[in-house]
């Protein structure tokens, strides 16, 4: 819609161009009256400003009655939209609900649709990726003050014992390791591991080969065989983990890949490591030193979080940004990947119209209904005012133009 037709300004030219066409109207009717004999051309002009005058105050009252009563008298069948703001409301939700929302119109409209490439078109302009990157990260300082209310934290911590409690929480435990395992991505642990190995060897040496001294009878370190076993035994861990490092197929990375899929089995099927880790992770949540801890983290990540999301060169706006970005480019990049979106959209939006169009209809009728009638009124009149006082003028001129023809026809049969 064109800012003209919401501007206040504008409407109010309008109002005062059909107000000064009325008030025109009225002192030429008047003039005629005063000034000129009502035979010959002056009583045209006569007729023309009667019917013109009669026209406009007609079409004022119509116009004014939509929105308010006029001059404030009860004058029935005017105040139309306050009065029936309720029917209204309901008009709006049933309309918005049986010509947007009809399941079988959304489909038809989403068969041609490529609602993915829509979408990633839109973010690939930078200034948008930009604007809802900054708009989705100023909405992260308020979710942080719902969570600083002690009730929000209560909340959470009641959640994650409740996730706990029943067995719920081990399966699931077991389904994330099984899937790790399934595509390898315990290997990449392993190598972590290892190479922590390596690292450790060789700091702490020194400390291995006085435990091994410690160890060992005098007659070894007389004759310097504890620092000879230290040292063999150092290589030999070395050796293994090079091994280990080297070889996806070991037996230490089958055994140990073996070891983590009966776990994983015992966190499904064992009720007694079930009930073990619901009470583990139970005395864990309420532990003063693990809650004071925990407390303590929150508290200084919280405000990290919320100075950086408040910073003018937010990382992590700069981050959601590239994240928008870097989405908007593949989509647009890969056909396969926005077709199979838009398959899995056209269902779940034309599911939703089916079943929330009542919902949504009820809702816009509430939110309606909940308006003040003034602030509703002055709203629509705002947007469609102007128009209407095209109404006004058009009734004025009209309405002179056929009073000076009934003027003419009138003459005319006077002299048949």
């Amino acid at each position: 819609m064109s800012r003209s037709r919401r501007d206040p300004s504008s409407l109010s030219a309008m109002r005062r161009t059909a107000g000064g066409l009325l008030l025109a109207m009225t002192g030429l009717y008047v003039g005629t009256h005063l000034l000129a004999p009502p035979a010959g051309a002056w009583g045209y002009v006569r007729a023309f400003a009667e019917a013109a005058m009669i026209g406009g105050l007609a079409d004022w009252f119509a116009v004014t009655a939509i929105f308010r009563q006029p001059f404030g008298l009860p004058i029935p069948h005017t105040g139309v939209i306050p009065r029936h703001q309720g029917r209204i409301a309901d008009a709006v939700g049933a309309f918005i609900r049986d010509h947007f929302l009809e399941p079988q119109l959304v489909s038809r409209r989403l068969e041609t649709a490529d609602l993915s490439e829509a979408a990633a078109r839109w973010l690939n302009v930078p200034s948008q990726a930009s604007a809802l990157a900054a708009g989705l990260t100023s909405l992260i300082p308020g979710l942080l003050e719902t969570l600083e209310e002690e009730e929000a934290a209560r909340f959470l911590r009641e959640q994650v014992e409740e996730a706990a409690r029943g067995g719920r929480l081990a399966p699931l435990l077991a389904s994330i390791l099984e899937s790790l395992i399934r595509q390898g991505r315990h290997q990449a642990l392993l190598d972590a591991l290892a190479a922590e190995g390596f690292r450790l060897l060789e700091e702490q040496g020194e400390l291995i080969r006085s435990k091994v001294r410690e160890r060992t009878g005098w007659v070894w370190r007389l004759i310097r065989l504890d620092h000879r076993a230290a040292d063999a035994l150092i290589l030999a861990l070395e050796d293994l983990l090079g091994d280990i490092a080297r070889d996806s197929t070991h037996p230490v990375r089958d055994r140990i890949r073996l070891m983590a899929t009966r776990f994983a089995a015992d966190l499904r099927q064992d009720p007694l490591l079930q009930t073990r880790l619901e009470t583990w992770l139970s005395e864990a949540m309420t532990h003063p030193e693990v809650a004071s801890s925990l407390e303590t983290g929150w508290i200084e990540a919280r405000s990290a979080i919320r100075r950086d999301c408040l910073a003018a060169d937010s990382r992590i706006r700069s981050f959601i940004e590239g994240l928008l970005r870097g989405l908007a480019h593949d989509l647009l990049e890969q056909q396969a990947m926005r077709d199979t979106i838009n398959r899995r959209l056209r269902p779940m939006i034309s599911d939703f119209a089916r079943r929330h169009g009542d919902d949504v209809a009820a809702f816009i009728s509430h939110t309606i209904r909940d308006w003040d009638a003034r602030t509703l009124a002055d709203t629509l009149e705002a947007h469609v005012g102007r128009d209407l006082q095209f109404i006004r003028i058009n009734g004025t001129v009209i309405g002179g133009l056929i009073g000076l023809a009934l003027h003419a026809g009138g003459d005319l049969l006077d002299h048949l």
